[in-house]
């Protein structure tokens, strides 16, 4: 694994592909273009951003087989992201939903989505405009951005085929809505919205970005890209210096039941990856420098998967007094649904879960100790001295060694110690854990060759209650959280029942959103919904790629008007 992370990879010549389904920034990437499809543009706090996440590649525009993991932010004029995630790719595709918080002042924020590997050669990244609004901010005297009139294109036309037909074009409240997609003579991944038509923030096509706000980055070193799993990269410098430290040794575990590490060695540059699989996923990670020389102050500093290099500061207006109106309604709707609890549409089918590998340290046999089967001892000390007559524990002042006598050679060496399978940086850490916080202690009392590191035998200590995360890492090393990715669909659509309890109030502003409608590749395609007590213009969008990677889109425009409710839908 070491050799392999420190290969140099080639660098994937730049090429910027245009592509023009819908809503979409088209910019392209050395091997991959990604697209962010939202269910709409403007969304109070506390409401979610439903998205489905594209992943094509760069030459023929067909889903992207190569990167596994994707990166969505959010963040607001002048500032660093307010929400950031990680996504699971599935054959080029990710869906899910982003949930606000109350806290999120109004105003515009920006969407970003991209993938490792794009960063490779600085290429720009996809974003797009939406407007967040808080749901108790009465005076609305946020500024809107002012669209580039060379960046509002229209969208191209799609084989006549391909249109949205409707059993009706007016609907009454909690009516439901009979809708047809003609064929596309192909197969094609498509996610499809019904929402409420606003004037706030439309959407756009864009083709370019203006060069003065283009998105770069310049990489420290080369991304490899994330096939397999999320690919965590940093640094090992001097912390005094910030001198970059070649040929150090980073190891990295996370609480478990067995010892696990996994390491990898700084380059030239003290740059290192190391690659996290669905073992990692969710959990705390342990990270620390092996055999930090005396007197060195090393440190770890990990590079920020989400870092943007300039602050965001769009030309924007003031709001104006329809897009006040139009506000105002969605906060009173939005509060309304949270009253009564009318917020529960979401039908969210979790991705399959995979097979996860866990980088055992060992599999040889060891001695184990229960400590429950001997008189309670006090700490770890009293312990070896009376149930482990091969160990040794010598204090210095202090500072604490632990040395093991090897079973083959006869004299004692300094193993390496694990506490719930975690790689102990600091001896002292176990020094107070007694018979009352042990369950038991394994002994390994052999070499351990572990890839090329050499280890002279294997403590591992199991507590009873994760001591491990009791603890404070040492000056070498780090400890970070992280974060489960998502990836499963996110279907919304109004419950039936909701739309015939006549006692309820039930006003809703997105009426469907399905990331993931099969298209019938030789007839129609067939989905249906219900409208809502919300009398308004919706507007019905699908938008997604076909096979073959050309990019299609069609709308539809329905009234919901106060006619009386239909008895016989």
């Amino acid at each position: 694994m070491m050799r392999f992370l420190k290969q140099v990879f080639f660098l994937w010549a730049l090429q910027i592909v245009t592509l023009v389904p819908g809503n979409i920034y088209a910019q392209g990437s050395g091997h991959e273009v990604v697209y962010l499809q939202t269910d709409r543009t403007t969304y109070i706090s506390s409401e979610s951003v439903f998205y489905k996440f594209y992943v094509l590649d760069a030459e023929d525009k067909k889903l992207s087989e190569i990167s596994k993991i994707g990166y969505i932010l959010i963040r607001a004029t002048n500032q660093d992201p307010v929400i950031k995630i990680k996504v699971d790719i599935t054959a080029g595709t990710s869906n899910g939903q982003i949930v606000l918080p109350d806290s999120l002042i109004s105003g515009v924020y920006q969407l970003w989505a991209f993938t490792s590997l794009m960063k490779n050669q600085g290429t720009p990244l996809f974003h797009k405009e939406i407007v967040i609004v808080n749901r108790f901010d009465k005076e609305l005297n946020f500024k809107l951005p002012v669209p580039a009139l060379t960046d509002v294109l229209r969208a191209p036309e799609t084989d006549s085929t391909f249109v949205i037909t409707t059993d009706k074009t007016e609907y009454g409240p909690r009516e439901k809505v009979k809708v047809s997609l003609g064929k596309l003579n192909s197969k094609a991944t498509l996610a499809v919205s019904v929402s409420e038509e606003t004037n706030i923030i439309p959407d756009k096509t864009i083709l370019s970005i203006p060069s003065d706000t283009a998105f770069k980055i310049q990489p420290k070193d080369i991304n490899l890209p994330e096939s397999s799993g999320k690919i965590l990269r940093g640094k090992v410098q001097d912390e005094l210096t910030e001198k970059n430290i070649p040929d150090a040794v980073v190891l990295l575990s996370r609480v478990d039941s067995i010892p696990d590490l996994q390491y990898a060695t700084t380059n030239s540059n003290g740059f290192f990856q190391l690659l996290l699989n669905d073992y990692y996923n969710g959990n705390e990670l342990f990270l620390t420098i092996k055999d930090v020389p005396s007197g060195q102050h090393w440190k770890i500093s990990l590079e920020d998967d989400f870092e943007l290099p300039y602050k965001w500061n769009p030309s924007t207006v003031l709001n104006n007094s329809i897009s006040k109106a139009q506000l105002t309604k969605s906060q009173q709707i939005v509060y309304t649904n949270k009253t009564y609890h009318l917020n529960n549409d979401v039908t969210e089918e979790p991705a399959p879960e995979k097979n996860s590998v866990c980088p055992r340290f060992y599999y040889t046999p060891v001695k184990t100790t229960l400590l429950s089967d001997f008189v309670q001892l006090n700490d770890f000390p009293e312990i070896i001295v009376e149930l482990f007559p091969t160990i040794k524990v010598n204090k210095n002042k202090n500072n604490y060694s632990v040395l093991l006598m090897n079973a083959t050679r006869y004299i004692y060496t300094e193993p390496v110690i694990f506490l719930d399978g975690v790689y102990v940086d600091e001896v002292s850490k176990i020094m107070g854990l007694g018979s009352d916080k042990i369950k038991k202690i394994d002994v390994l009392a052999a070499e351990r060759i572990y890839g090329d590191l050499v280890f002279n035998g294997v403590i591992s200590i199991t507590s009873k209650r994760n001591e491990i995360l009791k603890t404070t890492p040492a000056p070498q090393s780090l400890r970070i959280k992280n974060d489960s990715r998502q990836g499963g669909i996110a279907l919304v659509t109004v419950n039936p029942e909701s739309a015939k309890n006549t006692i309820t109030p039930f006003f809703k502003q997105m009426l469907y959103w399905n990331p993931g409608l099969k298209l019938n590749e030789n007839g129609t395609t067939n989905f249906e919904f219900y409208t809502s007590d919300n009398t308004t213009d919706f507007i019905i969008r699908a938008e997604g790629i076909l096979e073959n990677g050309t990019p299609v889109s069609v709308s539809k425009r329905i009234k919901v008007t106060n006619q009386p409710i239909s008895t016989d839908k």
